[in-house]
């Protein structure tokens, strides 16, 4: 039990995202933890993702922006968003039911921590093949991961570090736990699996993981630079 519930503000990104959109949101209702809101930024969409978000329910806090990639719209989930607490999930993904509860109860017992990573269980898309490249460990057993789907953090740390730099389509978690890192930022990882990622074409394309590979290069460089400038003054 968690005995002080804070407001967890729950943000969506979604871009073209109808087939996976309503299992996200219904993941989130199915929380054991109740005080919570559902913001979907619908960043630029052209299929019917507007359509099923406006369906799914009063309680859904949808918004509309021009594409401008998943850091952009998280960013303005987190503008928009009422909670202590932000947590992120991605319009093809879902949470286990008792996500919220793990970590809100962790913070609770840890207030010296800024922020919460977790576990992620992966799993295929029914149809899609598994590539040549992925490991088999990471459909069979769940793994450490550092992206947006398992960050848990509180407001004030996200006041403090900053929003996610909307200049990179992806890599954007990385560039922020860095920054979190360099701020000086307490993290914790929960033992608990609190995402099931599920893995697609789209997620998987050859040209995404490229752009993630030297986008990434471009963040450590970034980093080493911020040191090395804070170092020299």
């Amino acid at each position: 039990m968690v005995i002080n519930q804070p407001l967890v503000s729950v943000i969506i990104p979604v871009h073209n995202g109808q087939e996976y959109l309503a299992e996200a949101v219904e993941s989130i209702r199915k929380q054991n933890y109740e005080l919570l809101e559902i913001i979907i930024i619908d960043d630029g969409s052209t299929d019917n993702t507007e359509k099923i978000a406006r369906g799914l329910g009063p309680d859904i806090h949808y918004l509309f922006q021009q594409n401008a990639g998943p850091a952009s719209a998280r960013n303005t989930g987190i503008v928009a968003s009422r909670g202590e607490i932000i947590a992120f999930l991605d319009s093809d993904d879902f949470w286990p039911p008792d996500r919220l509860t793990v970590a809100i109860r962790y913070l609770e017992q840890h207030p010296e921590v800024g922020y919460l990573l977790g576990k992620q269980m992966m799993f295929m898309e029914r149809g899609c093949a598994v590539p040549p490249w992925m490991k088999a460990v990471g459909l069979s057993e769940p793994q450490d991961a550092s992206n947006p789907g398992v960050l848990t953090a509180r407001r004030v740390t996200l006041d403090r570090v900053g929003l996610f730099n909307s200049e990179y389509s992806s890599g954007e978690d990385t560039e922020w736990l860095l920054r979190a890192n360099e701020a000086g930022v307490l993290m914790a990882r929960l033992p608990e699996i609190v995402v099931h990622r599920r893995i697609h074409g789209r997620n998987l394309s050859v040209q995404m993981i490229q752009m993630r590979k030297e986008n990434l290069m471009r963040i450590t460089r970034e980093s080493i630079h911020r040191k090395q400038g804070r170092s020299s003054t």
